[in-house]
């Protein structure tokens, strides 16, 4: 079975030169109730649809795929 999570930097501000923090969550649904952002705009950003607004502008976000080590 495939498991992903998500990884967010959130950096001090929109030049993203100093990381802040990086945080790491289980769904989008669990990003979006920590920085107050509905999850369908976190995922439309994600995929490109709509440009970074407000917090979204200070994050890179990427979806990490753990690789099962058992079927290789």
């Amino acid at each position: 079975m495939k498991r992903s999570g998500w990884v967010l930097y959130l950096f001090e501000d929109d030049d993203k030169r100093e990381l802040f923090k990086i945080m790491e969550f289980k769904t989008i649904r669990d990003l979006s109730y920590v920085i107050k952002i509905e999850p369908s705009i976190i995922s439309n950003w994600f995929h490109g649809l709509i440009n970074a607004r407000g917090i979204l502008k200070n994050c890179m976000l990427f979806q990490s795929i753990s690789v099962d080590s058992t079927n290789t």
